[in-house]
C-alpha cells in the first residue's frame, strides 16, 4: 500500500487544472454577460405586449368565471345574460350613456321559478365586458338586500309598501 501511496496523503496536486477552469468559467460568464446584457431588455419590450394581452384575457375570463358563480348563487332558479358591444359612431342618440365613446350593453333576465317566469329584467351599462358583468353582480345583489330589507321589514308586521 505504501508503494502506490494509497492512504497516506492526497498525492501530488496539480493547481493549474482547477485554476484554469476557475478562469475559464470566469471568462464565459463575462461573455454572457456582455452578449445578453443588451439582449435581454429588447427581448422584454418585444415580450411586453404579448404578456399584457395574456394577462387581459385571464383577467377577462377571471371575471367572467366568477361573474357566473356569483349569479349562480344569487339566482338558484336561473339567469341568463346577453352582451352587445355598442360602437359610440353606429350608436343612435341616446342609446349609449356617453355617445363619445364605445360601451357595453349587458341585458340580464332572472328568473322566478324553473318554469322560466321571469322575475328581473335589467341593463346595465359599461366601458368593458368585465366591468358590466362586475356592475350584474352588483345590481342583482342590490335586488336581494332590497327583497330581505322588505321581508325583514313584513316579518316585524309593517305595512309594506307605506302608504
Amino acid at each position: 500500500m505504501a508503494q502506490f501511496e494509497v492512504g497516506l496523503h492526497p498525492g501530488r496536486v496539480n493547481l493549474l487544472e482547477p485554476l484554469g477552469a476557475l478562469l475559464f468559467a470566469a471568462c464565459t460568464g463575462g461573455l454572457a454577460l456582455a452578449v445578453l446584457g443588451p439582449v435581454v431588455p429588447r427581448a422584454r419590450r418585444a415580450l411586453r405586449p404579448r404578456i399584457a394581452r395574456r394577462r387581459r384575457q385571464r383577467a377577462a375570463a377571471d371575471a367572467e368565471l366568477r361573474a357566473r358563480a356569483i349569479m349562480d348563487e344569487l339566482c338558484p332558479q336561473g339567469w341568463r345574460a346577453q352582451i352587445t358591444l355598442v360602437r359610440a359612431s353606429k350608436a343612435r342618440r341616446g342609446e349609449t350613456p356617453d355617445g363619445q365613446r364605445d360601451w357595453v350593453a349587458l341585458d340580464w333576465t332572472a328568473f322566478e321559478d324553473e318554469s322560466s317566469r321571469v322575475a328581473v329584467v335589467r341593463r346595465v351599462w359599461a366601458p368593458t365586458i368585465g366591468e358590466a358583468l362586475d356592475a350584474m353582480v352588483a345590481d342583482r345583489r342590490t335586488d336581494e338586500t332590497l327583497r330581505r330589507v322588505e321581508q325583514d321589514a313584513l316579518a316585524d308586521g309593517a305595512v309594506w309598501p307605506d302608504p
